[in-house]
């Protein structure tokens, strides 16, 4: 190594550990900021844990989370009955003299900032990065420092008027310089147990309470194989389970013996990605679960319907083109998922069938999805705050009609310095090498194609984050 190399790792080493030590040294100062809690490290439009909960109800963010993002089923409820503690209750509520006029006794708004000091990927990141929570711009290889990575602010609240929830957010990360961008936007009639009303510019599975189906609120910043966000994967409609939508939905909750229930929820949605919102085709999206009451569940999901092709046929993610243009293309999405809960380990999972057709061209895809994950929450006497959590979490998927795999292992252990101050380091790598040239994949229309998919290759990253 020469001299110009031992210095810039010598710089490097030495910033990591003024980090790590203003990291230690900054809990008893920010632990004078009560009630407060972080949210998921990657934020974007996907966040739920937000102080101003905190902060209205007086109380512990562990009181809903297990540690942070993460829900617990007290946090689950609480996200059922429309953020709010008791649906019949007026805690935390401003309200006339006559009970007819409702509005939140706090302004309930809350800013998330996140640091990546170390940030390295190395491997075929430009293309695929995206699955392991990479960047997906020409070259993100190698060594990045952003002391300042993202920045949201949240708006949300459970009283805005009685039985009436909302939750709005602007977020600002440097991929995009620090461009302010709405994010998530939802608005949410909450008059029975049984049926909630939901109206959004959200995907209809990041905002289901189980957190089990999509990345939106897992704590990695590595994403689920189930997001279908690899390239080729939902190749020929381009919907994926993150898909931005127009939605309209009711969900709710039945009672069955003891505490145990079963969860729903349905929803058409419109596509609000590519600018065609108003002539889009309507899509359909369900969800049950069986809840025990006690921190397990199995549940099922599907969703379907059809989008709209681009100019040139179905392009995109196969790299091949169609003579037509603007014809509708079919996708169905469907699987199971469980989560089990028990004395500070957390274990979920689930399984994805994905299958695209474009009529005109006859031409289908089908692939898998699947992750497992555990995590443990290790708490110290009685302290309710976790002191660390190590989680590791299995991927594996096909891409190109089942004929490509990828698996990949990504491994975090995170430590909470405060209730709103959150540190981890974070290691992922594909552990699948025999790729396979997709020339032979497909029928004679996408033989043309001949991509051959590299291995995604290996990330590190060391992440802070604080809310307030």
């Amino acid at each position: 190594m020469t001299n110009p190399e031992l210095r810039r790792s010598a710089a490097r080493g030495g910033l990591v550990a003024a980090v790590l030590a203003a990291a230690w040294i900054a809990p008893p100062a920010v632990s004078r900021l009560m009630h407060r809690c972080p949210v998921r490290p990657d934020g974007v439009e996907q966040a739920e844990a937000l102080p101003s909960f905190a902060r209205k109800y007086h109380m512990s963010c562990n009181q809903c989370h297990a540690g942070y993002p993460v829900l617990n089923a007290y946090g689950r409820q609480f996200k059922m009955n429309g953020y709010v503690r008791d649906r019949s209750g007026s805690e935390g509520v401003l309200k006339s003299q006559d009970g007819s006029l409702w509005t939140e006794a706090m302004t309930p708004w809350a800013v998330i900032v996140r640091s990546r000091p170390i940030d390295n990927g190395r491997g075929n990141m430009s293309s695929q990065g995206s699955q392991m929570g990479g960047t997906s711009s020409p070259n993100p290889n190698g060594f990045q420092m952003q002391p300042l990575n993202d920045v949201d602010a949240f708006i949300a609240g459970g009283d805005v008027a009685r039985h009436i929830s909302y939750l709005g957010e602007v977020d600002a990360n440097q991929s995009n310089g620090f461009t302010p961008g709405m994010g998530d936007i939802r608005l949410g009639w909450h008059p029975f147990t049984w049926m909630n009303v939901i109206m959004a510019r959200r995907n209809f599975f990041a905002d289901d309470p189980y957190q089990t189906i999509v990345s939106n609120e897992s704590p990695t910043i590595a994403n689920r194989a189930t997001d279908l966000l690899m390239q080729g994967q939902g190749s020929i409609s381009g919907n994926t389970m993150l898909t931005m939508q127009q939605l309209v939905g009711v969900n709710g909750q039945i009672s069955l013996k003891g505490d145990s229930f079963l969860y729903y929820a349905a929803g058409a949605s419109k596509d609000s990605d590519h600018g065609v919102q108003a002539t889009s085709p309507t899509n359909g999206n369900v969800r049950l679960a069986l809840d025990n009451g006690n921190g397990a569940m199995i549940g099922v999901f599907g969703s379907y319907g059809n989008e709209v092709a681009g100019a040139g046929g179905i392009g995109g993610n196969l790299g091949v083109t169609g003579p037509l243009g603007g014809e509708l293309q079919q996708f169905d999405r469907g699987g199971f998922d469980a989560l089990w809960e028990y004395k500070g380990f957390a274990a979920r999972g689930a399984f994805l069938y994905s299958q695209d057709h474009d009529s005109v061209l006859d031409v289908s895809d089908t692939n898998k999805a699947a992750y497992a994950e555990l995590a443990y929450y290790y708490k110290r006497h009685d302290d309710e705050t976790p002191f660390l959590v190590p989680l590791v979490r299995e991927n594996w998927l096909t891409t190109y009609n089942g004929t490509q795999q990828f698996n990949y292992v990504t491994a975090q252990l995170a430590h909470y310095f405060a209730p709103n101050l959150k540190g981890f380091i974070e290691y992922s790598v594909d552990t699948k090498r025999d790729y396979q040239n997709s020339s032979v994949l497909y029928q004679p229309t996408l033989a043309a194609n001949g991509a051959t998919l590299a291995p995604l290759g290996d990330r590190v990253s060391v992440q802070f984050e604080v809310g307030f």
